[in-house]
């Protein structure tokens, strides 16, 4: 039973790890470029999202930030759907689907279904959509109708989610290739293997 990853909270403030439905979010987008004497023209495009706050919880506190980092939520189904679609067709096999649930693959961590009100079935966060949003905007949402009830993630399983977050942001690209090491360690080594 995995009923204790997650509460149903009706409280107006907002902690790391609330899941949100059909969060309202706009995405942007250059018309037309700028030139010397004009500035860009910008398209924007409303959508709604299922989301969850990334923002740490001591900094939603007490109102201190008035922008919220939200990550995309999407139902295994739709996003492995959408992602054989897009030609990663490793995605329905067991190695791709093991690794998700190690989190070895960094951009993504899963979500536990839960069947009670407000159900919610298996998920991945997606590190790699994330938007900022209006405090507002998610003060807003949660008055509206058959929105003043949603997800928040349970203590060990707010701090494994905030970790995940964590090791995707905090990957560093080296500019060189260490690939040679692997060369020079077993020519090193090689002697250990012999006696």
């Amino acid at each position: 039973m995995l009923s204790d990853w997650w509460t149903a909270t009706t409280d107006s403030a907002f902690e790391q790890g609330d899941l949100f439905t059909n969060v309202q979010i706009y995405e942007t987008s250059i018309a037309e470029a700028p030139t010397a004497d004009k500035p860009a023209k910008v398209e924007v495009k409303a959508s709604l999202i299922d989301a969850i706050i990334v923002t740490q919880t001591f900094d939603l506190a007490n109102t201190k930030a008035t922008e919220v980092l939200i990550a995309r939520v999407l139902p295994w189904k739709d996003f492995a759907e959408a992602q054989y679609q897009a030609g990663n067709t490793s995605v329905i096999s067991k190695g791709y689907i093991e690794n998700v649930r190690r989190g070895y693959i960094p951009p993504l961590t899963i979500l536990a279904s839960r069947d009670a009100r407000p159900p919610l079935p298996w998920s991945i966060v997606d590190f790699r959509e994330l938007t900022t949003v209006p405090r507002s905007l998610l003060a807003h949402h949660i008055q509206q109708p058959g929105s003043k009830q949603r997800l928040r993630l349970m203590p060990p399983y707010k701090e494994h989610f905030a970790q995940a977050f964590a090791r995707y942001f905090m990957r560093v690209g080296l500019p060189h290739d260490v690939q040679q090491f692997t060369t020079e360690a077993k020519e090193q080594t090689r002697h250990l293997n012999k006696k």
